[in-house]
């Protein structure tokens, strides 16, 4: 990156208005390359920068006459550098005297037979020169439209990068939540790289013009800022997806060398694709990141609507049955008004696509949260991982499956898999959290869920986490502070207000959990309460026939919850009970 001792240069002589650029990125786009490559050119290669004098040394401004004339004299030996095809870089001023393309042919001669050189010693030495990269972050394409509006169109595109590069199973792919945050946070490429721990990265710019969209993409190693490989690609519109396959493809033979026939099959697999649904596609992906009941419901409308303009789209109805399983966690409505839901749209997903990951992930989780049918769960779950390695997401929905199967260590591995892909997410460090708790690492999740309200102390989940954690540990007082702060953040969320009555009356507060029963009897006529959790107040307050009977009515009402009957550590006193037997044969979990 360039320096604050950068030279003040002369501004030219009377420039017209439309002669000049007022930012990084509208000097980026005229460039037609990324704002990190024209950071570089500057400090390497001398691009004709400006600053304000009285403002900070970010504030910039450039010339399109004095970068036209910088260009013609750079352009031979930036393209031979970054083995990019002539039109990868247009720009409007391309005359050039004989004498200055000579020069640059010796230059580039000279280029040539170093290199080779360089290749033969490398190939004495028996050293590769390509160094072996493992792991890779898609960092957010630059939408060099000029256009605001279609900043959606270069997310959407970075977004499809992500997953299809996530099939390859010999690369470490980032998620899209980790990578997401420094699209409006740029920051050095090293730096990037140390925060994600990864080799490499992928960045790139979308130019979408009428009927064509064009990608301009190059590979980083990181570790030293060296370009491996750079190139561009054109399609029309509506082979969107094709295009995004053969992007994909292009980057993984060039980090991986081989592909799998399985793993060509799947890059190279597309169906033309109606823009405006893949609009709404990707609005519903964004809405659905707000993790919240609203944004849920709101992403399953943008779903349905791009059903309607492509009723062959398995994505939209990949995107239809996540939303839908969410309910599980967040929402007032009963498992039977989404569950079956949730299962129609990843069957129809799935018929229409069955390499899809996702909505084999959706099947597991119904088949254990809503069926009781755990090897049906298991099945499910590694199928989406066998599709999709670097499915994040994938990885901590087997995590949590395997903490209620009772398999603690495993799903420590899973969730801690998960983590790496996605190593800035506050979802994937909850997860790894309660994988710590559950195999009794009680300290280490305390630390983690700390951690977890350091980076966002109003998530209520977190402060809910933590809160059972202390109770599980025996520390009621502090637990009560944290229940009761998830339950207040939450706004009476009725699993938490569950726990936090729980703890109440394992504290000696007979009366306020009695009054959270209350409260809840009276909500459950406004919406669905989990019957699970009334009866771990019962439990609290030692009622074991009420709690049994409660537990029951959860069974009856397929409850979510009811995959914790062995792990929850609040019915422990029934474990010997034979109806609390009975029911954990029913549930499916009888050993």
């Amino acid at each position: 990156m360039a320096g604050a001792a950068q030279p003040v240069r002369p501004e030219p002589q009377n420039p017209s208005a439309g002669d000049r650029l007022d930012s990084w990125k509208e000097i980026s786009a005229y460039l037609k390359r990324s704002v990190r490559t024209v950071h570089r050119w500057e400090s390497e290669e001398g691009l004709p920068v400006h600053r304000h004098l009285h403002q900070s040394s970010g504030t910039v401004y450039a010339f399109k006459s004095e970068l036209d004339i910088w260009w013609a004299s750079r352009k031979t030996q930036l393209e031979a550098i970054a083995e990019a095809p002539h039109e990868a870089l247009p720009m409007a001023s391309r005359s050039r005297s004989a004498s200055a393309v000579m020069r640059w042919l010796i230059v580039l001669g000279v280029i040539v037979v170093v290199a080779a050189m360089a290749t033969l010693a490398y190939r004495r030495r028996g050293v590769l020169a390509n160094p072996t990269i493992r792991s890779l972050a898609v960092l957010p394409l630059q939408n060099l439209t000029g256009d605001p509006a279609q900043e959606y169109f270069a997310d959407s595109m970075t977004d499809a990068l992500i997953t299809q590069l996530a099939q390859v199973g010999e690369l470490r792919v980032i998620s899209r939540t980790s990578v997401v945050r420094y699209k409006e946070a740029p920051k050095p490429l090293q730096a990037i790289a140390r925060e994600l721990n990864v080799d490499s990265v992928v960045e790139g710019t979308v130019m979408r013009s009428g009927a064509r969209v064009r990608i301009d993409a190059q590979l980083i190693d990181a570790r030293n800022d060296r370009h491996l490989w750079a190139r561009s690609y054109e399609r029309d519109l509506n082979d969107i997806m094709a295009l995004q396959g053969e992007v994909a493809q292009a980057i993984a033979e060039a980090v991986v060398k081989k592909l799998s026939p399985q793993e060509q099959a799947r890059l190279t697999g597309s169906r033309p694709v109606d823009p405006e649904a893949n609009h709404l596609l990707y609005q519903g992906v964004v809405a659905q990141s707000r993790q919240s009941y609203e944004g849920f419901s709101d992403a399953i409308s943008y779903f349905e609507k791009a059903i309607a303009k492509q009723p062959d789209s398995a994505g939209a109805y990949s995107g239809l049955s996540l939303c839908y399983i969410q309910f599980s966690f967040v929402g007032p409505l009963a498992p039977e008004e989404y569950m079956p839901k949730a299962e129609g749209a990843a069957r129809k997903a799935l018929e229409l696509d069955e390499g899809l990951a996702e909505p084999h992930a959706v099947l597991g989780i119904i088949q254990y949260r809503y069926h009781w049918n755990w090897s049906a769960a298991e099945t499910e779950l590694r199928r989406a991982l066998d599709l999709s390695p670097n499915y994040a997401e994938g990885h901590r929905m087997l995590a949590a499956f395997l903490v209620a199967s009772g398999r603690s260590e495993e799903a420590l591995a899973e969730a801690q898999h998960a983590r790496e892909l996605d190593p800035l997410s506050l979802q994937a460090l909850l997860n790894l959290a309660a994988a710590s708790r559950a195999a009794g690492h009680y300290d280490q999740a305390v630390e983690e869920y700390r951690e977890a309200l350091q980076k966002d102390p109003q998530r209520p989940r977190a402060h809910y986490q933590l809160g059972v954690t202390y109770v599980e540990t025996g520390d009621l007082n502090e637990g009560l502070v944290e229940l009761q702060a998830a339950a207040d953040l939450s706004q009476g969320n009725p699993h938490f207000l569950a726990y936090l009555g729980y703890a109440n009356a394992l504290s000696g507060k007979r009366r306020e959990a009695q009054e959270i029963l209350n409260k809840l009897d009276s909500l459950s006529r406004q919406q669905y309460v989990t019957p699970f959790g009334i009866a771990t107040i019962h439990m609290g307050l030692g009622e074991k026939e009420k709690a049994l009977a409660w537990l029951e009515r959860a069974y009856q009402a397929h409850d979510s919850e009811l995959v914790g009957i062995t792990t929850d550590h609040r019915l422990d006193p029934l474990h010997s009970d034979t109806h609390f037997r009975d029911l954990v044969r029913r549930v499916g979990l009888a050993r």
